[in-house]
């Protein structure tokens, strides 16, 4: 995939190869003025620091260690001397208090490159921003030069949140230790300094605790349908190797040990501690699932407590991420040592358990100098003790946590969520991300920590992580350190561009900006048409596209201009690079109907994170995809959908259709049935037809279905309601029983 990207980058730099001191830095900093002239490192080169300064000292030697990897040789001194030439300095001299840890000043002229900071981060964060100063080519393994070349800059810069970082999701796919350590590089190489190491999951147990050895006995491998064998785990010297590996680059690793959900892994090794007791398989699916800890059991809180303590003399962070996120209650419903627990601590709820829960293990980990962090669903039943939220449903949940006063770390699906494909969540949508929530006070912005991207596995292997992250992981990068006032995307994408260069040296697979191939559909001033828009994610692609037939080929019609659609209609298109196609075909459906672009009323709230594209969403004339997240389908959970739309006069109706997804191990039902219903003035409805649910897909795990009213003669009338009944909580036989269902609806047609 980079070699195709790589087309548009290589003109951009023979646009401007007669410009040798190009400056592309990201994160950008906070000032920036380039000079005429360069520095020159070689072998005559002077690294000097003061010799009581130890955070200076360590970036000094790591400075000297990299340059002698590039064949350039420097001598460390601990004597500066301002007045001698063809020097490195650092110190902590006139750096002011406000740029703070993480803070440095560089300023770079012919005769010395002079770095000021207060704290060893910002020195380090300095070395970063002096490598990206220097060729792409530095960053080769096999990178040798006699001497090399700084251009003139005075910098100042510090970041904006104190949280930055990436969640990485080991145990849908585990990553083997050298994986990781070189994601610890990625992210310090772009500022960011926090990896939060999802480390336990219902498929899989991925740290070794002595005193239970059945966590990874059992816990770490999984049989998947065929038979194989799938797992691995990380030791505790791996786990002590990759943590000081990270403190050395000044990244904070956070470990994951999810609770009391998504802990089937753990379960399976130990059933006693499961509210059944009974034997549990490790989980091959993905998905969210009805055995989770017992919190009636004081058998869970002491395997608990006994494997934090190992956790907590493992990783120095301050924190401990527990979790807390799709815990179904149907297991405690049902549990008497459950039942117990909630009379016995006069708790009246099943949220106010999993709060008890929380908090105590929260107070567990105060006691041993730790703070515990939790997805925002922890906020449910009351804020757990002291914790810490993660706000990843919505910016709405940040606000939640904010009004509880907790410290909050912002990584919603919308932005943050790099395991979505690139055709819902492109780069351009990464950098418009802002952590703090619209109308915060400005007494509650400062427990807005900073921001998180989540790249979660489920269907992403080792060795399609990079695809994913970058260059995505740019975008969120400057987000979280540079100021919005300072930051607009098509400046920031001209240095992205030549950026690659850098990624390309750094060995980093990456993927797209954005779709190949993106639809951008609107309602046509024609009557009853529909104008859809073919955008290409690069310049030097091209697309070629048919209308209701196979897949396009080079000899396809390309693509120039808008197309109208005045009827129902199949697009399909693809991306090609002289001649090749680039990438997957994109396939979109339209319906120019009755309906189309009408006044629509809705009972409910759609949820932020399916939208559909706005309130409209029923009536745009798209039909959706076996994707849920494809930014088609609206979504309502635990909630009846009630439509009504105004046709705009009195008209003939022969039928009224509307489609729903049913992805059962996303939680996702058809509706138990669909009542439709048929107005001349608004306020008097008639039924004209209930459908239900056909028996024979009811449990058919992934399919569209549309429910269909055909009138046996056509009727007249000006408003259309359909309600839709939302199918109840996860049956019996489902992982999440009791959980609410979720409603996703693609289009309303009216015939």
């Amino acid at each position: 995939m980079r070699k195709v990207s790589l087309s548009i980058v290589v003109l951009t730099v023979l646009l401007s190869c007669n410009k040798t001191s190009e400056v592309n830095l990201i994160p950008k900093p906070v000032s920036f003025q380039q000079r005429n002239g360069s520095f020159t490192i070689n072998g005559k080169t002077k690294i000097k620091i003061d010799s009581t300064d130890s955070s200076a000292f360590e970036n000094a030697v790591h400075l000297v260690e990299l340059f002698k990897s590039k064949g350039v040789s420097c001598t460390l001194e601990t004597t500066i001397n301002h007045d001698s030439p063809n020097n490195i300095i650092f110190t902590r001299t006139a750096c002011p208090d406000s740029l703070g840890a993480e803070g440095y000043m560089i300023d770079v002229n012919p005769k010395a490159i002079t770095i000021r900071a207060n704290q060893s981060a910002g020195f380090f964060y300095a070395i970063q921003t002096l490598r990206q100063l220097m060729p792409a080519d530095f960053e080769k393994n096999d990178f040798r030069a006699k001497s090399l070349t700084i251009p003139c800059v005075v910098i100042v810069d510090k970041p904006r949140f104190s949280w930055r970082g990436l969640n990485l999701d080991c145990c849908r796919h585990f990553m083997t230790k050298d994986f990781v350590k070189r994601y610890i590089d990625l992210l310090a190489y772009h500022k960011m300094n926090v990896l939060h190491w999802h480390l336990t999951e219902d498929q899989g147990w991925r740290i070794e605790i002595k005193k239970y050895p059945k966590l990874t006995e059992v816990g770490a491998w999984r049989t998947n349908a065929d038979g194989t064998v799938y797992g691995g785990f990380y030791t505790q010297d791996d786990i002590r190797e990759i943590v000081a590996y990270a403190a050395k680059r000044h990244v904070m690793v956070v470990p994951e040990i999810e609770m009391p959900g998504h802990s089937v892994a753990a379960l399976a090794a130990y059933p006693q501690l499961s509210c059944t007791e009974k034997p549990l398989k490790v989980e091959t699916n993905w998905g969210v699932f009805k055995d989770i800890y017992c919190a009636g059991n004081d058998s869970t809180f002491i395997f608990l407590q006994d494997v934090l303590s190992e956790i907590v003399d493992l990783f120095p962070s301050p924190y401990i991420h527990i979790g807390g996120d799709e815990a179904p209650r149907y297991r405690w419903d049902n549990c008497p040592k459950c039942r117990t627990r909630l009379r016995m601590e006069k708790l009246n709820s099943y949220e106010e358990l999993q709060r008890y829960f929380i908090s105590r293990i929260a107070k567990f980990l105060e006691g041993k100098g730790k703070t515990i962090i939790g997805w925002d669903e922890i906020l449910e039943g009351g804020r757990p003790h002291n914790a810490m939220v993660q706000a990843w449903r919505g910016i709405d949940r940040a606000t939640e946590a904010l009004k509880a006063n907790a410290p909050v770390i912002v990584s919603p699906t919308s932005h943050c969520y790099f395991d979505y494909p690139v055709e819902v969540t492109n780069l351009q949508k990464v950098y418009s991300f802002d952590p703090v929530p619209e109308n915060t006070v400005s007494e509650k912005i400062d427990l807005v920590l900073g921001g998180e991207c989540n790249m979660w596995t489920e269907y992403a292997p080792q060795e399609t992580v990079d695809s994913k992250v970058f260059p995505r992981l740019l975008a969120i990068s400057e987000v979280l350190w540079t100021y919005p006032n300072q930051r607009e995307y098509p400046e920031f994408l001209k240095r992205v561009r030549y950026h690659y260069n850098r990624l390309d040296a750094l060995g980093v697979n990456y993927g797209f900006e954005q779709s190949a191939v993106e639809f951008k559909s609107s309602i046509g001033d024609v009557k009853n048409s529909i104008v859809v828009e073919l955008i290409k994610g690069q310049d030097n692609l091209q697309i070629r596209y048919i209308t209701n037939g196979d897949e396009p080929t080079a000899k396809s019609t390309l693509y120039r201009k808008p197309i109208v659609l005045t009827a129902n209609a199949t697009i399909k298109a693809a991306a090609f690079n002289s001649g090749i196609r680039v990438g997957e075909v994109f396939e979109r459906t339209f319906v120019v109907t009755k309906s189309l672009g009408k006044p629509i009323e809705l009972s409910f709230k759609p949820s932020e994170k399916y939208m559909g594209g706005g309130l409209q969403a029923l009536v745009d004339g798209r039909l959706g995809t076996p994707k849920y997240n494809d930014g088609i389908w609206q979504a309502v959970q635990g909630e009846d959908m009630t439509v009504t739309i105004d046709l705009g006069s009195e008209q003939q109706i022969s039928s009224v259709t509307i489609g729903f997804l049913q992805n059962i191990p996303s939680w996702i039902f058809l509706p138990g049935s669909v009542d439709v219903f048929i107005s001349v003035d608004s306020s008097t409805f008639k039924q004209i037809a209930q459908l239900d649910c056909p028996d024979s897909i009811k449990q058919q795990p992934m399919l569209i279905y549309r429910f269909n009213a055909s009138a046996v003669k056509e009727i007249k009338g000006r408003y259309v309601r359909l309600v839709a009944h939302n199918h109840g909580p996860c049956p019996d036989w489902h992982p999440a029983s009791g959980s609410p269902t979720w409603l996703f609806a693609d289009e309303v047609v009216v015939e």
